[in-house]
């Protein structure tokens, strides 16, 4: 394909729209997400859904706004400053009935229908993509040499709802320290910080690429987990470099060289033992033997002289 076009559909998809087909791709996922959790950890309330709906609806909130909110946190602003435009809060609304009380649970059922799900994926990815381009960007025009800042923001605007998820089931009644976000990162949150840095890298002109071309590379990395996703639960990309690096970097390496050491230390008297216990048997039935022959060599010569005795 020629690079024109494809550096015209980045700047195409730099400058499309997100609300509100894009936004409600999000707010859809993101509601399917919540409750996808309910149903993997449910609280001691039967019957959640129902009997809590203000909590429901709070959790989804606070995931759909995540990243904005946590952005907003760390950079000193009003957390609800987004909230000033209620029309994204009213759509986030409307999702959130449908996918949790349609008639028939009729919306739910299409939403898990692999091609609808998938077109709703990309449209999330897309908007992801662009707000992580936005979030690098603004937050250089206001601290353009803190290049930590704005990584971290950059990444939160993509991947707020992964680090809210311990606060988003608090809120829901429910507290699992062992499986937030920082422990067990997924696949999103890395990639978030890895785009963050690709687009920082690319403003600073360390990267010598169009940055059209560029945010096309990661709206594709983002559509292409999110298709491979849809039909296999786990998979992440970026497992096999984890792990040589962190046996490169970490000392896994050491730990290995150590324990085969440790094994060998271990075997080692036994087979000592085994080898030191063989010549000692050894001689042993070397020695048996030279007596039992020598035993067999006395009587054969007391025979003997007996017998020439006998003929004199």
């Amino acid at each position: 394909m020629n690079k024109e076009v494809l550096i015209d559909i980045g700047l195409q998809l730099a400058h499309l729209r997100m609300y509100p087909l894009f936004d409600m791709c999000h707010y859809l996922l993101t509601a399917i997400h919540v409750r996808d959790d309910i149903q993997q950890y449910p609280t001691v309330t039967q019957n959640f859904i129902r009997r809590h709906p203000l909590s429901c609806w709070l959790s989804t909130m606070l995931l759909c706004f995540s990243g904005s909110i946590l952005s907003n946190f760390l950079l000193g602003e009003n957390l609800i400053k987004d909230f000033i435009h209620h029309q994204h809060l009213l759509l986030a609304t409307i999702c959130w009935y449908f996918v949790f009380y349609s008639p028939f649970d009729i919306i739910n059922r299409l939403l898990r229908f692999i091609p609808i799900r998938i077109v709703i994926g990309v449209g999330k990815e897309i908007q992801r993509t662009k707000k992580i381009y936005d979030g690098v960007h603004s937050t250089l025009r206001l601290y353009p040499d803190a290049y930590l800042i704005v990584i971290l923001i950059g990444a939160i605007k993509g991947c707020g709802g992964s680090i809210m998820s311990s606060i988003d089931r608090f809120i829901r009644g429910l507290w699992l320290p062992t499986q937030h976000e920082f422990l067990f990162p997924s696949f999103a949150t890395k990639a978030c910080f890895l785009s963050s840095i690709v687009f920082l890298l690319s403003h600073i002109e360390l990267l010598k690429f169009e940055h059209e071309l560029i945010y096309l590379c990661v709206a594709s990395m983002f559509i292409y987990v999110r298709i491979i996703t849809s039909f296999f639960k786990q998979y992440d990309p970026l497992l096999p470099f984890e792990n040589l690096s962190c046996g490169l970097l970490f000392n896994s390496w050491t730990d290995l060289i150590s324990d085969a050491y440790r094994r060998a230390t271990v075997v080692s008297p036994v087979t000592t033992q085994q080898n030191s216990a063989l010549p000692a048997a050894t001689s042993s039935l070397s020695n048996t033997t030279t007596l039992m022959n020598a035993k067999k060599d006395g009587i054969t010569n007391d025979g003997q002289i007996k017998g020439f005795d006998g003929k004199k």
